[in-house]
């Protein structure tokens, strides 16, 4: 296993060979030569994290991929962990998430993918104390995009740990919201002080920051309370009790907003054959 430069000509090179890939499979069953594939990279490279476990009919499973060499590499990186969810994969829209990490240089590693089935809390965090443990890590620090599973999963698998929220995954979810508005106006209101507290507000300086960051999200949420009960029962479920992962009162002044640049650009850590194999189940 190694590291290795991926250009955008060289992502979009490796997504030509899907065909290649999906003529590799040792079964028409994605589960089964999914299965077959990481046994493979088992006996190949035995120090590997592999897991494998699921019941007959694989409505419920858990699958976790990590490379040996992840194991020191991710202890000379000082930098905290992240975790993320991308594309919809196989059957049910079963997602892929990836925990990463940062450097100066805005590099992404992935250092270990899973995938789990119900995509509880429990299995996430199942998957990331397992992780953490073949990599003798304690983090104190992680941060992730702003699903809900996930951040119980660390609150409940770190709880000594701190969780901040992607700027950039708060403010995307914040604007695909409008339909619980029932005024066009309180929703742009709504983007725009959600926008302030993630993102805008001035951390150079304590007092002003408390002071402004308090008078935005009483503003908020008096306008929410008064007049928007139906986008009120959303900012109670997803926002106001997970304020202080993604204000930047709490959070500090860093925008975490890497998670855009996740497998898009820098290194890519792993078996690249494995990712490509499960994009195309």
């Amino acid at each position: 296993m190694k590291i290795f430069a991926q250009s955008t000509d060289a992502l979009k090179h490796k997504f030509y060979r899907l065909d290649e890939i999906i003529a590799q499979r040792l079964s028409n069953d994605p589960y089964t030569s999914l299965e077959a594939f990481l046994n493979n990279l088992q006996e190949e490279c035995p120090d590997d994290l592999v897991q494998f476990d699921y019941n007959g009919d694989f409505s419920e499973f858990t699958i976790i991929y990590a490379p040996f060499a992840a194991k020191e590499l991710v202890h000379s990186i000082d930098n905290h962990l992240h975790v993320d969810s991308t594309h919809s994969l196989i059957k049910g829209k079963i997602q892929l998430f990836a925990v990463t990490m940062k450097t100066s240089q805005n590099t992404i590693f992935p250092f270990c993918y899973f995938l789990v089935n119900p995509q509880t809390s429990e299995k996430i965090q199942e998957c990331l104390v397992k992780f953490c443990e073949f990599a003798h890590l304690d983090p104190q620090h992680w941060s992730a995009d702003c699903a809900l599973n996930i951040a119980r999963a660390i609150e409940d698998g770190f709880p000594l740990a701190q969780l901040s929220w992607c700027a950039v995954h708060v403010l995307r979810a914040c604007a695909k919201v409008g339909s619980y508005f029932d005024n066009p106006q309180n929703f742009e209101n709504f983007y725009l002080a959600m926008d302030f507290l993630t993102l805008r507000a001035d951390a150079t300086n304590a007092e002003k920051l408390a002071e402004e960051s308090d008078e935005t999200y009483e503003f908020l949420t008096t306008m929410l309370e008064e007049e928007e009960p139906r986008a009120l029962k959303y900012f109670d479920k997803q926002w106001r009790r997970t304020k202080e992962h993604w204000m930047m009162l709490y959070r500090g002044e860093g925008d975490l907003s890497h998670t855009e640049m996740a497998h898009q650009k820098g290194d890519i850590f792993g078996a690249n054959n494995l990712i490509f194999l499960i994009l195309s189940i």
